[in-house]
């Protein structure tokens, strides 16, 4: 891995010391520049969590990726800076409360002068990482609450307005193994119930909101303001992932 270019992908040019503020502006960075996306999975582009792939992709390519794919990226670079970090497993509550398999999420545990939990690869959450803590927390934009369960595991809610929570996942701080999430990564590819092979997605946070393409439509966030423009078929798409995203796709779908 080149640091130097990683950090150039992300407009990093910050302190390098391993402390809680270089961490939270490495993950704010990350988190507005890469974007979370599907695009392999809706062109039906299989792939690996190989790092050389994701490297390539994300930092060369300027591509985006979801959470199995960004967060193995980026706890890399982390590791590579010298942080104490390492991949976690998390499960995902549905609509209806319902938790997702094992290994259905990964997210990030990093222990600086505090242990601290971030995920640059869940699409809409936290924009700085959180202390491992019970309690209620603010990233500028929403609210979170972390509540542990047990010895090990905790449970992670977010909130628009510090009233009502909606809880997002379980998360364990218990060592996990890359490859534990090879087959779960090639379910989501490839399982017609999937998520990700329902549906088309890219977004990234902006400076007043946020950008997201959601099937059909583009979907901008200004403050108050909601646009909504139709995306109408594949060459109207990638015109809007390269205007919107920097996004660009190459080949044939």
């Amino acid at each position: 891995m080149d640091k130097e270019k990683y950090l150039k992908r992300i407009g990093y040019n910050g302190a390098m010391d391993l402390s809680g503020d270089t961490l939270m502006n490495l993950h704010r960075q990350h988190v507005f520049q890469v974007p979370f996306e599907n695009l392999d999975v809706y062109y039906k582009r299989k792939f690996d969590l190989d790092l050389l792939r994701l490297y390539q992709k994300i930092v060369v390519e300027h591509r985006g990726g979801f959470c199995y794919e960004q967060n193995l990226l980026f706890n890399s670079l982390l590791q590579c800076i010298g942080f104490t970090s390492r991949i976690i497993a998390a499960r995902i509550f549905n609509e209806q409360g319902d938790l997702g398999p094992p290994f259905d999420h990964m997210s990030i545990s990093v222990k600086a002068e505090k242990d601290f939990l971030l995920d640059v690869g869940y699409g809409d959450l936290f924009v700085t990482p959180l202390e491992i803590k019970e309690g209620i927390q603010y990233d500028g934009r929403n609210y979170f609450r972390i509540e542990q369960k047990d010895s090990d595991n905790y449970i992670l809610s977010m909130s628009p307005d510090n009233i009502v929570y909606a809880k997002r996942y379980t998360f364990s701080l218990s060592v996990v193994q890359a490859h534990c999430f090879d087959s779960p990564c090639l379910d989501k590819q490839t399982n017609p119930n999937s998520y990700f092979v329902q549906n088309v997605i890219c977004t990234k946070p902006t400076a007043t909101g946020r950008v997201t393409i959601f099937n059909d439509k583009l979907v901008e966030k200004r403050g108050e303001l909601r646009m909504i423009t139709p995306v109408e078929g594949d060459e109207n798409l990638r015109e809007l992932l390269k205007d919107k995203f920097g996004i660009v796709i190459r080949g044939d779908a």
